[in-house]
C-alpha cells in the first residue's frame, strides 16, 4: 500500500514573492521556516504531493464554483499569467494523472461530489509554496481545490472528512507510493473588504497551537462565522490545513515559523506534522 511520508501546511500570499524587499527581517524568518520545510520534504522522498489549495478565480468564477475539484492534468501551470506579478518564472509542474483519476473515482464512490479539471492555472496558492518547497519543479502534484472564495463554502467539518477520505484512499492504494500532503493558505487576513490588511496574530497563534498539540478537530469544529470574525475572509482558507489534519488525526505538529507581515496582508505560518 501507499504511505504518507510527510504532511505540512504553509501560508500562501502573492506578496511573499511580489514584494521581495518588504519586511526584510520578517521575510527572512518566514523563508527560513520554508527552507527547513523544503529540506524535510526532500528527505521524505515523496513520489507525489497531494496539495490542498483554493482557487483565486483563475480557474472558476462566481458563476461556477465547485465545492471541491481534483486536478487530473498531466501538467499544471504555476504560474502562467501571473508570472510577472509574482516575480516567479512561468512554468508547468507535472501532474499525476493516474493517481488523480483514481482519487476522483474513489471520492465519487465514497459520496464526495468532486468536480474534475484537466487544465489548471495557479497563482500564489500553488506557485508561491512550490517556488520555495519544490524549486526543481519535477515532483508530481495532485491539486485538490476547495472553494474558500464565495459562500456557500464547504464546512470545515467537511474538509476534515475530505482529509480522512484521502487518507483511506492512500492506505488502500495497491502500489507502494510515498505520498506527501501539503495544505496552503491562511492564516488570518482580510482582503477586498473595509478592513483589508488586518491581521489577527492572537487567532493565528491559537490555530498554530491546535496544530502543534494535535487538536485538528478543534479547527474542524469552527463555523464560517467563527473564521470570518477572527480570521477574516482570507482565513477561510484554513480549510486546506484542516484537510491535511483530517488525514493525520491526533498527530502533533511542529510550528516552523510564524510572522504577521502587514506588507503581505497576511498572518504567515508554516507547520510540519510529526509522523
Amino acid at each position: 500500500m501507499a504511505t504518507i511520508v510527510a504532511a505540512a501546511m504553509t501560508s500562501h500570499a502573492p506578496n511573499i514573492t511580489a514584494t521581495p524587499a518588504a519586511a526584510p527581517e520578517q521575510r527572512g524568518h518566514f523563508l527560513a521556516g520554508l527552507a527547513e520545510m523544503r529540506k524535510r520534504l526532500a528527505a521524505a522522498r515523496p513520489d507525489v504531493v497531494v496539495m490542498f489549495v483554493n482557487d483565486h478565480v483563475q480557474n472558476f468564477f462566481y458563476d461556477n464554483l465547485p465545492a471541491f475539484c481534483v486536478g487530473v492534468g498531466a501538467r499544471h501551470w504555476a504560474p502562467r499569467g501571473a508570472a510577472d506579478f509574482l516575480k516567479i518564472p512561468s512554468r508547468q509542474l507535472p501532474g499525476a494523472v493516474d493517481f488523480g483519476k483514481a482519487l476522483l473515482k474513489a471520492g465519487l464512490d465514497a459520496g464526495f461530489d468532486l468536480a474534475v479539471s484537466h487544465e489548471l492555472e495557479f497563482w500564489d496558492d500553488v506557485s508561491v509554496p512550490a517556488h520555495f518547497l519544490m524549486p526543481e519543479g519535477t515532483l508530481p502534484i495532485v491539486p485538490v481545490l476547495t472553494n474558500c472564495v464565495a459562500p456557500p463554502l464547504p464546512t470545515p467539518q467537511r474538509s476534515w472528512q475530505l482529509g480522512g477520505f484521502v487518507r483511506r484512499f492512500i492506505d488502500a492504494r495497491p502500489v507502494g507510493e510515498r505520498v506527501a500532503l501539503l495544505g496552503t493558505g491562511g492564516i488570518s487576513h482580510w482582503i477586498g473588504v473595509p478592513n483589508t490588511g488586518h491581521i489577527n496574530p492572537e487567532w493565528d497563534r491559537w490555530v498554530l497551537d491546535q496544530v502543534r498539540d494535535g487538536h485538528g478537530e478543534a479547527l474542524a469544529e469552527l463555523s464560517f462565522d467563527d473564521i470570518e470574525r477572527d480570521g477574516g475572509n482570507g482565513g477561510q482558507e484554513i480549510r486546506n490545513w484542516i484537510a491535511v489534519l483530517g488525514a493525520v488525526p491526533g498527530v502533533k505538529g511542529e510550528v516552523l515559523t510564524y510572522e504577521p507581515v502587514k506588507e503581505w496582508l497576511t498572518g504567515c505560518g508554516a507547520a510540519w506534522m510529526q509522523l
